[in-house]
């Protein structure tokens, strides 16, 4: 079964990303963002971890071919989208009882059928040779065999032969009607299919012609009966023309199946496919028009567990600020940042300035490793990735009021499950995590916590406010932990301000919080300034 996200007999194995890591990462926006009219769809393929280096790259030569090639996203994209809708609509309704209306709307349908498949077929001829991905190139070749099947040959000529009956053979029925003894129409029969149209004779003539070839006084009766009657009347005639149409009608929807086994169902199930790559190639777009970096990713075995992006940035808030433009908000600049985990470091603990980026940092580095192992670019300029079995996500919960379902409890438990499914090739996200107790015993237990993520091997970026924790990566890293620590600050310029740069390091003092403490006026000069 030929498909542009998996090659022949791949076996899907990877990990679906839990709910609320997809909450927390935003991953339905970044989904809406590739697919905004199929965002379901596109939300699958992101939650799925493929882990194979060998599907990831094969999915990336298929999203090559569409940014480099434009006239594949045309044709696929506009052709098949076009196939898709009419087939449906057309094999919706076989079997169905048709008016001669509807099978030439049906006819019309499966015409702009063979045109796409005519379109696709000029496309391989002309652009074959630049298409490079083996995906493309199987569904290219599928077409084409479609294309030159006699199934193919036989629906052209059958639509040809049908068209031209209607077109031609049937010119004109004609009806007879028998009346009671009020002259009320009581039946309705067909008497004859015409080659010719009926010739239109004036009232005087069809009132006084004794002709047998007379036509019927049917502008007289519909004037006479308009109580219900005549449309009763009316529904007879359309059933006869109905009838008649039958034999046409089966034909043409035997040609439809034919077509709809051999070809179209191939071509509907990829459509949701060629949105989620046409999608990803508009991201690319839209990130070079403000001047953001985006890059094929290079794939390293999961083994080597490394994760490497220069001039990171993350896709949720540049679209977010983007749209922020365009209303004319203000919007702060978006930064760009690196983010390197290898074996010199992959546990970091990340503090510094308030509202300086730590949260959107974490969330760059996860969502792009998303998109790298669904086998799409990145947000960065350059970049190296492993991939990675599953990716956890704890984030800040509201406080909870109750027996046992405080917030500090909460966070217990689900670090606790996630310590029990997390292995070596494991991301983990720590987003304030440990927060709702006081400091002192925060302190205690984060340690805790960081050597069982050392002794597991896993990647984690934790993100916090508690200063003393970065003491903790010398202490740990002594025991010589599958996974070392290192630590990343976010910085703030010399009047406090927020520089949105996350860099190696240790803070050595932060001036945010004074600059926003002044910045609404909270001093006790201020204070004093107000008394009586």
């Amino acid at each position: 079964m030929i498909s542009l996200l998996y090659p022949d007999n791949y076996k899907q194995n990877g990990r679906i990303i839990g709910e609320k890591t997809v909450e927390s990462l935003e991953l339905k926006y970044v989904a809406m963002l590739i697919c905004p009219y199929n965002t379901d769809f596109a939300l699958k393929v992101l939650t799925e971890l493929v882990t194979d280096e060998n599907v990831i790259e094969w999915r990336q030569d298929i999203l090559e071919d569409f940014i480099n090639v434009p006239q594949l996203e045309i044709m696929l994209y506009k052709s098949i989208h076009t196939i898709y809708e009419g087939s449906l609509s057309v094999y919706a309704k076989s079997g169905s009882t048709q008016s001669f209306f509807e099978l030439n709307d049906n006819i019309s349908r499966m015409e702009a059928f063979v045109e796409c498949m005519e379109q696709c077929h000029k496309f391989v001829l002309q652009y074959g040779g630049k298409i490079k991905s083996a995906g493309v190139k199987a569904v290219l070749g599928k077409i084409e065999s479609s294309y030159n099947s006699e199934d193919f040959k036989q629906l052209v000529g059958e639509i040809g032969e049908l068209k031209s009956t209607l077109n031609s053979d049937i010119k004109s029925v004609t009806f007879g009607l028998n009346f009671d003894n009020l002259m009320r129409p009581t039946e309705v029969m067909l008497l004859s299919v015409d080659k010719e149209p009926i010739h239109k004779q004036t009232l005087f003539e069809r009132l006084f012609r004794k002709d047998k070839n007379a036509e019927p006084l049917s502008d007289i009766y519909v004037r006479k009966y308009r109580d219900g009657q005549v449309a009763e009347v009316d529904k007879k005639l359309f059933e006869e023309l109905d009838a008649l149409g039958g034999d046409y009608v089966r034909r043409a929807n035997a040609a439809i199946n034919r077509c709809y086994v051999e070809c179209t169902d191939f071509l509907v199930r990829l459509s949701p496919q060629i949105d989620f790559y046409v999608g990803a190639k508009g991201l690319c777009e839209r990130a070079a028009k403000i001047g953001l970096p985006v890059c094929r990713p290079k794939i390293s075995p999961k083994e080597k567990r490394v994760f490497i992006c220069r001039e990171m940035y993350d896709p949720v808030l540049s679209n977010k600020t983007v749209a922020m433009i365009l209303r004319g908000d203000e919007a702060r600049p978006i930064g760009t940042n690196d983010c390197r985990m290898d074996e010199n470091a992959r546990i970091f603990l990340i503090t510094g300035t308030n509202n300086g980026g730590k949260t959107t940092f974490i969330r760059a580095a996860a969502v792009n490793r998303i998109l790298a192992q669904a086998g799409l670019y990145v947000c960065a300029g350059e970049s190296e990735i492993s991939p990675c079995s599953s990716i956890f996500a704890h984030y800040p919960l509201e406080e909870k009021v109750g027996i046992d379902t405080s917030r500090f409890t909460e966070e217990c438990r689900e670090l606790k499950r996630t310590v029990e499914l997390a292995d070596e090739y494991s991301l983990v996200l720590l987003n304030e995590s440990l927060s709702s107790t006081n400091p002192y015993d925060s302190l205690i237990i984060a340690e805790e916590l960081l050597k069982i993520f050392a002794d597991i091997g896993c990647s984690l970026l934790y993100t916090t406010h508690i200063l003393e924790m970065t003491e903790l990566p010398d202490k740990i890293n002594a025991d010589n932990p599958k996974s070392r620590l290192g630590t990343l600050t976010a910085g703030c310029d010399e009047n406090g301000r927020p520089t949105y740069k996350i860099t190696p390091g240790k803070p050595d003092f932060s001036r945010n919080a004074r600059y926003i403490f002044e910045k609404y006026g909270i001093s006790f000069e201020e204070y004093k300034r107000h008394l009586p």
